[in-house]
């Protein structure tokens, strides 16, 4: 089952400064809505940060709507989105579409870290794989160099006792900011096979992962559990195969990881809106950027708060 959905959570806002907030002065509610829409891979985290903030301020509706990437620079664009999630950097061809229709760029904010695991079923025998792998099992043009495609389990790990039956491949729709990370960062930029079985959430394909013993497939480390087996990765044929744990994604050892984004409208003469600024400074805290290893994502370094703080300190509605 897709994990996109809508949920409608009653939530109130932070309305003060922290520097208001540490003298004891009483906060300011705000009232209205905030529209977020965007990548299924942070919904989770998210859904986490609403509920906390909810705990705290229970007036201001936040509507939450995940049907992938590929949705938030359209919501941005159409006015349908407060916030738009991706898990991709947006794209060049997407920046100028939203730059000729408001005559600036999208404000960018880095709100965590992720890994993409590449998995198989538990009583596969296959411990790693490398990229020209992957791209021969996953892509059509072999842009990373394999020789010819692969097409069964038998063709990947040659050997006595080993199933010669094909490969299922599974992986995430094109709405996905997954799908086109993994495309650019495992396939070298190429093209999908046509026999790739595409899903419109993590959670589904890890459980069509962990219901058939012949299929491969990838998602974000934090929906990868124990039905499935991941493996590790090596980006090229000598080099040495790295697990996808976080400590490897921390020290920059593991070539799949990737960030994740909060995209904004911010006109550049105008202050932001307070609903939103507020919740943005929020998710920037200490107590929001604390609940992301909670769902299997790395927080936003020191420097990297800081820098993300300016981005939006400025806007913040001052008493």
């Amino acid at each position: 089952m897709a994990r996109s959905r809508t949920i409608v959570a009653a939530v109130a806002v932070l309305a003060m400064m922290t520097a208001t907030i540490a003298r004891g002065t009483a906060p300011v509610p705000i009232d209205g809505t905030l529209t977020i829409v965007g990548s299924d891979t942070l919904s989770a985290l998210v859904l986490r940060w609403i509920s906390a903030f909810r705990a705290d301020h229970p007036r201001v509706v936040i509507q939450l709507q995940t049907p992938g990437s590929a949705s938030a620079p359209i919501a941005l664009l159409e006015g349908a989105a407060d916030i738009g999630l991706m898990s991709r950097p947006m794209s060049a061809a997407e920046q100028d579409s939203f730059r000729r229709r408001f005559g600036y760029a999208p404000e960018e904010i880095v709100v965590a870290h992720d890994a993409i695991v590449v998995f198989v079923h538990p009583d596969n025998p296959l411990t790693k794989i490398t990229r020209k792998q992957l791209d021969a099992i996953f892509s059509s043009t072999l842009a990373c160099g394999g020789r010819g495609p692969i097409h069964t389990w038998n063709d990947l790990i040659p050997g006595p006792g080993i199933s010669g039956a094909p490969i299922l491949v599974t992986g995430r729709n094109s709405a996905s900011g997954t799908n086109e990370f993994f495309r650019e960062r495992a396939l070298c930029g190429g093209t999908y096979r046509p026999d790739v079985v595409v899903w419109p959430g993590h959670g589904a394909t890890v459980a069509a992962v962990a219901g058939n013993e012949d299929a491969i497939g990838y998602a974000g480390a934090g929906y990868v559990n124990g039905l499935v087996k991941p493996l590790a990765y090596a980006r090229d044929d000598d080099a040495p195969a790295v697990e996808p744990v976080m400590e490897n994604v921390m020290d920059g050892d593991y070539a799949l990881a990737r960030t994740l984004y909060f995209y904004v409208n911010q006109p550049p003469d105008r202050s932001s809106a307070p609903l939103r600024a507020a919740f943005l400074d929020y998710v920037l805290s200490d107590q929001a950027q604390g609940e992301v290893g909670q769902e299997g994502f790395l927080p936003v370094t020191a420097a990297e708060r800081e820098t993300q703080k300016n981005l939006i300190r400025a806007t913040i509605p001052r008493p």
